[in-house]
């Protein structure tokens, strides 16, 4: 395949344009990208905040809120009730465009202006602390919440139910400490497994039930460490190695490591998919470079999404088609724009809904044919719309996503510091802001972790009118009733670590949204390395770390 190198004009690295990608900025009418993939990607995450959250009052009403907003900040922040009300007009806010002056410097102060909703919560029942979610019910810290129901503490947890902690789990049911689960049901401290029920600790397992400690496991049941084991046998470990007492899980997660490092793992998750590269990526067709996409076709970069069909540079999103370095958005032909939701034909906008032909707008909802939230005709909107665009094209901002300068968090409020971590140092000298005034409290506890029953039995709901010290960042945390109900059903440990300090371990065991490029380890059972399989791939496991990575085809030739 043919490409050119460009350098990245914010990490100064060099990256590959390839034919396809020129077809692709030919077909949307874009300049090349001055960014390589991964400093685009950091650029627009930067604008998402899914969990640092603040007690604040509405700009409009003064009535206390829950905002992933600090206090004090430079913009009007209503409740959501407030900001769908008819009590404002977002297109009161509109300019005419200044052909004398960079657009970017322009949306900033519409963005400046317009009011923002306090946390998005639409079409959820009682989420009062979750962000982002959608369609869901009673649900608490959970961010990305996608059509759930009574699920609590998680990021990325999608048509779920009755689910705590858990970190990129879909269509799941009573699951706890999950990493990348689908289609599971009663399955504890376990990691990238579809289809399996009733098991504990268990990786990449497919189809299983009742197993404990197992890894690459596929149509199993009543297994011990990848050993089959009787019906008693199982329970007897299970009466021997109680959940309530955290030296059971150690043992278990010890064991499960000793046969990840022993047995070949395979180089991808992902199923149903055709000439694809990335990680967790399932039912697509020619996809690449993409992270967590669970449908679609013809895309590359594509990073934590449900359908993508035909775009490029996308994260955070639901369905989109023919998406351009979005952020949060569904719909059809968005380019460079957040949190556009059900929209078609939007350029370089914010929080709009329900709307088409926008460019520059923000909080627009059911609207049509406007520019910096001012209405035109659909003929004066195709002509301005044309020479902004021939305007943004001299001025080098046309196919950029919105400057970091524009987003409303530090670096370290924003979920981009858990997928691309930087310290305050490292992001600083890179241009980044930085908060060092993160909500939270230490020295309050009224009860330490020694004080706690180690018995389910004595669980109450008591426990909950406490507060705890999070044993590893020392900040203060509450257990809920619903937790502790949880927890003395399923004969569980109570944590002693806070809510964010649990979901960055779960974080650092998936591997890096990176690719390197290795070739299959597998020898054929031979020691001539003529015999070495050949096949070369692209894979999340570096080079240096002590896996054993197969190819796909002899992966699954070693299947249990």
């Amino acid at each position: 395949m043919m490409y050119m190198v460009e350098s990245c004009r914010h990490c100064k690295t060099e990256f590959e344009i390839t034919e396809e990608d020129r077809a692709f900025y030919n077909k949307i009418d874009v300049l090349k990208p001055l960014r390589c993939p991964e400093c685009r990607q950091q650029n627009r995450i930067l604008f998402r905040n899914f969990k640092t959250l603040y007690k604040s009052n509405s700009s409009l009403s003064g009535k206390e809120m829950i905002s992933m907003y600090v206090p004090g900040s430079s913009y009007a922040v209503y409740t959501h009730d407030e900001w769908w009300s008819d009590q404002w007009d977002p297109k009161s806010y509109g300019v005419e465009i200044d052909f004398s002056r960079p657009f970017f410097e322009q949306f900033q102060e519409l963005l400046q202006a317009v009011p923002r909703f306090n946390l998005m919560n639409t079409k959820s029942e009682n989420c009062l602390y979750s962000n982002i979610a959608v369609g869901s019910k009673n649900c608490y810290l959970v961010f990305g919440c996608i059509d759930d129901e009574n699920c609590h503490y998680g990021h990325i947890v999608w048509n779920s139910k009755d689910c705590f902690d858990t970190l990129y789990t879909m269509k799941s049911e009573l699951c706890y400490e999950c990493i990348d689960c689908i289609n599971c049901y009663r399955v504890f401290y376990s990691q990238d497994c579809d289809d399996c029920s009733d098991s504990i600790g268990i990786f990449d397992c497919r189809n299983c039930t009742y197993c404990i400690g197992c890894v690459g496991l596929s149509k199993k049941s009543h297994h011990l460490f990848n050993k089959p084991v009787s019906k008693d046998e199982y329970e007897a470990f299970l009466q021997e190695h109680p959940l309530s007492d955290p030296k059971t899980l150690t043992i278990i997660l010890l064991e499960q490591q000793k046969l990840r490092s022993a047995l070949p793992q395979r180089p991808f998750f992902g199923q149903r998919n055709e000439d694809v590269s990335g990680n967790h990526i399932y039912n697509a067709k020619n996809i690449h470079y993409s992270f967590d996409v669970k449908s679609g076709e013809n895309s590359k970069y594509i990073f934590t999404g449900r359908t993508a069909i035909g775009c490029n540079d996308c994260s955070f999103f639901t369905d989109c088609e023919l998406g351009y370095q979005n952020l949060a958005c569904m719909g059809r032909m968005i380019m460079c724009s957040h949190m556009c939701v059900s929209c078609n034909d939007i350029w370089y906008s914010d929080s709009c809904f329900t709307s088409s032909n926008l460019f520059g707008c923000v909080g627009l909802r059911g609207a049509k044919n406007c520019i910096l939230n001012t209405q035109y005709s659909q003929e004066e909107f195709t002509q301005l719309k044309a020479r902004l665009v021939e305007h943004m094209k001299m001025t080098g901002e046309w196919g950029e996503f919105l400057p970091p300068s524009l987003s409303p968090f530090a670096y370290n409020e924003s979920i981009v510091n858990e997928y691309m971590s930087l310290t305050k140092e490292e992001a600083v000298s890179q241009g980044f802001r930085w908060s060092d005034d993160l909500p939270g409290t230490t020295g309050q506890e009224t009860m330490r972790h020694e004080q706690l029953p180690s018995d389910p039995n004595r669980y109450t709901v008591e426990l909950s009118r406490h507060i705890l010290s999070c044993n590893e960042c020392k900040k203060n945390y509450k257990l809920i009733p619903q937790e502790i109900e949880f927890y003395v059903t399923y004969r569980l440990s109570l944590p002693q670590l806070c809510f964010n300090c649990r979901h960055m371990k779960r974080m650092s065991m998936r591997n890096p949204r990176k690719l390197w490029h290795r070739q299959c380890m597998c020898d054929k059972d031979s020691h001539d390395h003529e015999d070495r399989c050949a096949v070369e791939f692209e894979t999340t496991y570096a080079p240096d770390r002590q896996e054993i990575i197969y190819c796909e085809q002899c992966y699954q030739k070693e299947v249990i």
